[in-house]
């Protein structure tokens, strides 16, 4: 299995076949998020996009902490700043894009993402967990978007994703309330897609991201693109591209290798071609 640090160490990427690994390295601070992570993850996100070989990706924590929201330190810094006048709005606004970039490469990945989530998953955790494809949680995990009792709001697309994820009402009452939730109750509302053991979320999260590396990829890549474009069309749209994606598939050495491989009864060999 390959792996690669970030420069300052607090981003691992590893890969293993066709599935892909970003791992957050912060254990000492629960995965406490910096500005310097948020541009390292972003970066090593869009490199695997740039990687054909890769079918599925997994966002993980090392330590007790998928993430634990944004560094204490950091933030304190940055209000110190705001309240001086040493932080303008468009070092914020910049700040921001540099947290949301993430989140645009996740949804635009052409790959599912895995989230395996434990332990804390606060605030910006919870806010990249909501923009992945899937989620594998483990009993232990506590989910928080505390924005309210800080006086800042959601990002990350946040309000949008959470919405489609759980319901506009329970989005509400997560975004007005700003308390704890388990994760038993992540997994009720829709948010959590598997609800493991502790400790089983990576074997999981893998086993789950080694299926989708063996199913074809041009299909994979279209039903995600396809998924979120549904997401903001009217039905009639919705039909016309679903029949463009479906002639673009089929038309693909990928569904003529799919088709023989059914009626020969063996395990299709997909090139993504």
């Amino acid at each position: 299995m390959a792996e690669k640090k970030s420069k300052s160490g607090l981003i691992i990427v590893r890969k293993d076949g066709h599935v892909a690994w970003l791992i957050f390295n912060r254990p000492e601070k629960s995965n406490a998020f910096l500005m310097v992570m948020w541009q390292e993850a972003g970066d090593a996100l869009e490199e695997l996009t740039k990687d054909s070989d890769v079918r599925c990706l997994i966002i993980a924590g090392n330590g007790r902490a998928f993430l634990a929201g944004h560094d204490v330190g950091e933030i304190r810094e940055h209000s110190k700043g705001i309240a001086d006048g040493s932080v303008t709005k468009e070092q914020l606004f910049g700040w921001q894009q540099v947290a949301q970039r993430l989140t645009r490469l996740i949804r635009s990945a052409p790959f599912p993402v895995i989230a395996a989530v434990h332990g804390w998953c606060v605030g910006g955790g919870t806010e990249i967990a909501i923009g992945c494809d899937l989620v594998v949680a483990s009993m232990s995990t506590q989910f928080g978007c505390p924005e309210v009792t800080l006086s800042i709001t959601m990002t990350n697309g946040t309000t949008k994703m959470l919405a489609q994820k759980v319901g506009i009402a329970r989005a509400r009452e997560i975004a007005y309330l700003g308390e704890w939730w388990t994760a038993a109750d992540a997994y009720r509302i829709g948010l959590v897609n598997r609800l493991v053991p502790v400790g089983r979320e990576r074997e999981e999260a893998e086993r789950m991201a080694n299926v989708i590396a063996k199913r074809a990829p041009i299909s994979v890549r279209f039903h995600k693109e396809m998924i979120d474009r549904a997401a903001e069309a009217p039905l009639s749209e919705v039909l016309m591209f679903e029949s463009e994606y479906y002639l673009k598939a089929s038309f693909s050495k990928d569904s003529i290798e799919g088709t023989n491989a059914w009626f020969e009864d063996r395990e299709p060999k997909f090139k993504g071609q």
